[in-house]
């Protein structure tokens, strides 16, 4: 029994991770998700869990046959699971919603809420029974819930791999639901073998069976038909040709007609055989004839498609191209046109399967044109590659008379405050390093950057397409005359007006992140702009004194109110949730930043937070009889958690700044010591309220429930207001004096 039982609690964490992170890629596909789609998401999973963990904590104490609930909870999961995947991808059809439609974040909020309830609330629902069962096992009630606890989190450790770079690379998703499904279930018949003393549990193990058989039925017959049934309901109108996930996102390719359209993540990223040539010949031939004689020239994703076929047109002797993920090339090659095959064949190209920030920290190569072909910063991720210390990288590979171009959201009629914020943030952070930044406005604003002065001319441009010979479609003298006429610059300017007291984009400063997304929302969610108008006022030092000012009041309250002094662990554990949320969300940000995208790191670094955590639960589990003046130990956990808070501020700085690469293991450490601090508080916290009276089962629901709503809080305000808005660095002060708050109410609470 004892295996059975440690292999379904094992399972509970194992799952969670895996179903969280399924479900996330096929909202992201549907709803062309951003870092705020990813963090409405996921605080709505998290929520959804707590109220389940919550409001099945009584249950939980009160039930006579726990084992009896936690299998049936494990066949719910199995079985709504793909019910879920399939209600994710035909989600648009039932809203009404066209397939290149945007959706707005009331849409994500409901939609999502209503298609994850079903089975976040039961996922949390799992924690309390657990602990019950374990607790009528062990027969050690305080020492179950860290060891729960402990399993949930040993778990998560081995979904992460196994989900990135086994499942996830060979199975679609209905057949990893099925497949999970199947676990669990197996899982939930081991559990009752021995329940089989009356009739009730022998006719819900026969429910078990059906279950298992159903599911079973369904993976070996008909799992590879459902997935290819929803996704051509998800891309209607458009015949789906490959359907796959990388380690790096999903990728699919669609045919409609004669042309073939390649999605990453929903995201239409190349067209062909016929590509949009308006928008690429004004980018690249915009950019190369700025410059006399481009010989050297470096493009930094996004360049299959036409980008690479019209550089290649100018007598370049070198052109390289970094592109993360080898996939979107295999795919390019395996849908070829004769566009796709004439550039990729190009002896002159030389194809970097690598981040592109990362290519531009490790060649010894300068170049004369360096391009970035990427959507705005709308996340973390794509942020990297607007910020001040990528520029200077970009700075410093460049030629004396290179220029460095990329292209933000633009318009020739009016500009938005949104847009006017987005563009005038990456001017400043260009204008910071370069001593020479034109923009050509547009549809798409080019912008273009260089250390020494150079030319934007009409006349010098169609001169150089004909000594050179370069073959365009539409760049006609009269288009150059109107697209590149000085006053539609001159109109620009004027547009954006005084930028100085718009923030610039760093990378423990992510400004452009917020900024895309507040103008993603003013497309989409417009009644939501004041909203982000008032976030971007967002004032530090009258945040903190808020802060400040909540803490007193609630000391206040506590010295007034006695019966208050009871609920100082549960809001300590509650900043806890959020504070271990918070710093995990800021060190994978900084490891993005400062290393790039290498994406088994990232996959590392959340191991390492969970080995972090199992190794804290377990410590103190251990030693949790020893610890006499409990109230008094976790005041002294809160102030370390204040102090590596505190610490993480001047280390992430010094790793920015540091060309060493090979110190990128002390974000791994750091990203354990997080773990350590959250672990080792939550088993201490239980044993305190248990020494109060209050039920085992009950107070790990309750605990858990208040772990997760500030880990839910975090995901909503760390990654998409607090780091994009005041930084990494005030964000880090902010979770000190939080800490620091809950430390004086413990305090208080022992007068």
């Amino acid at each position: 029994m004892k295996i059975r039982l440690l292999f379904a609690l094992l399972l509970m964490g194992f799952t969670s991770l895996v179903v969280q992170t399924l479900l996330i890629r096929e909202f992201l596909i549907s709803f062309y998700g951003n870092e705020l789609i990813i963090g409405l998401i996921l605080a709505n999973w998290i929520i959804l869990e707590a109220a389940g963990s919550i409001s099945s904590s009584r249950a939980s104490l009160k039930s006579q046959r726990p084992l009896l609930i936690y299998a049936l909870l494990q066949l719910w999961i199995a079985l709504y699971l793909p019910l879920s995947i399939f209600f994710i991808r035909t989600a648009k059809n039932m809203l009404g919603l066209s397939l290149g439609e945007g959706v707005g974040i009331f849409t994500v909020i409901t939609s999502s809420f209503f298609i994850l309830a079903p089975l976040s609330m039961f996922d949390g629902a799992q924690f309390p029974f657990g602990c019950r069962i374990f607790s009528d096992f062990s027969r050690k009630p305080l020492e179950s819930t860290g060891r729960v606890y402990i399993l949930e989190a040993i778990g998560f450790i081995f979904a992460g791999p196994i989900f990135t770079y086994l499942l996830i690379t060979k199975l679609n998703s209905f057949q990893i639901a099925l497949l999970l499904g199947t676990v669990n279930v197996l899982s939930g018949i081991l559990l009752l073998k021995d329940e089989l003393k009356d009739n009730l549990r022998q006719i819900f193990t026969v429910i078990m069976y059906l279950g298992l058989g159903l599911i079973i039925f369904v993976f070996l017959g008909f799992s590879s038909k459902i997935h290819y049934l929803s996704i051509n309901k998800q891309w209607r109108d458009q015949k789906v040709l490959d359907y796959r996930n990388s380690i790096y996102g999903n990728l699919v390719v669609t045919k409609t007609h004669e042309q073939y359209t390649f999605y990453s993540d929903g995201i239409p990223i190349i067209t062909t055989p016929t590509p949009d040539i308006a928008s690429i010949e004004e980018f690249i031939h915009f950019v190369c004839l700025s410059h006399k004689n481009p010989q050297e020239l470096l493009i930094l994703s996004g360049g299959a498609g036409g980008i690479i076929k019209e550089a290649l047109k100018y007598p370049l002797t070198r052109l390289d191209y970094a592109e993360l993920d080898p996939v979107i090339i295999q795919l390019t090659k395996k849908f070829s046109s004769e566009l796709t095959q004439e550039e990729l064949s190009d002896p002159r190209l030389n194809i970097k399967y690598l981040d592109g920030r990362r290519f531009a920290r490790l060649t010894k190569y300068k170049y004369d044109i360096i391009l970035i072909n990427l959507p705005m910063p709308s996340t973390l991720q794509l942020n990297r590659f607007f910020t001040q210390e990528f520029y200077k990288n970009i700075k410093s590979i460049l030629k004396e008379d290179g220029i460095f171009a990329f292209r933000l959201p633009g318009s020739l009629s009016y500009i938005s405050s949104e847009l006017r914020n987005l563009n005038g943030s990456i001017l400043n952070t260009l204008q910071a390093e370069f001593a020479f930044v034109k923009i050509i406005p547009g549809d798409s604003n080019i912008f273009l950057a260089a250390k020494s002065d150079f030319v934007i001319s009409p006349q010098i441009f169609f001169n150089r397409i004909k000594e050179k010979n370069i073959k365009t479609y539409l760049l006609t003298p009269t288009l150059l005359s109107y697209r590149l006429d000085p006053s539609w610059s001159d109109w620009f300017r004027e547009s954006l007006g005084n930028t100085s007291k718009i923030r610039g984009n760093f990378d423990l400063l992510p400004s452009g992140v917020f900024y895309s997304i507040s103008y993603w929302n003013a497309l989409f969610s417009q009644k939501l702009q004041g909203f982000f108008r008032s976030l971007e006022r967002l004032n530090f030092k009258i945040l903190l004194f808020v802060i400040c000012l909540v803490g007193l009041c609630l000391f206040f309250f506590q010295r007034t109110i006695p019966k208050l002094r009871k609920m100082s662990i549960g809001f300590a554990i509650s900043t806890t949730g959020f504070v271990g949320m918070s710093t995990n969300l800021m060190i994978i940000f900084a490891y993005q930043s400062f290393y790039g995208f290498v994406f088994h790191h990232l996959a590392l670094l959340v191991t390492s937070f969970m080995a972090g955590l199992s190794f804290g639960g377990w410590l103190i589990t251990k030693n949790l009889f020893r610890i006499k003046k409990e109230v008094l130990f976790f005041c002294y956990l809160e102030l370390t958690f204040a102090i590596f808070c505190l610490s993480l501020s001047p280390l992430l700085i010094y790793l920015g700044k540091s060309p060493n690469d090979n110190l990128s293991f002390i974000l791994f450490i750091l990203s354990a010591l997080s773990g350590v601090l959250v672990g080792l508080e939550f088993p201490l916290a239980n044993k305190i309220y248990v020494k109060n009276k209050t039920g085992l089962t009950q107070t790990a629901g309750i605990l858990y429930a208040l772990d997760l709503t500030g880990a839910w809080f975090a995901t909503i305000t760390a990654s998409v207001i607090l780091v994009p808005v005041i930084g990494i660095i005030k964000t880090c002060i902010l979770l000190v004096v939080l800490k620091l708050i809950s430390l004086v109410l413990i305090r208080n609470s022992l007068n």
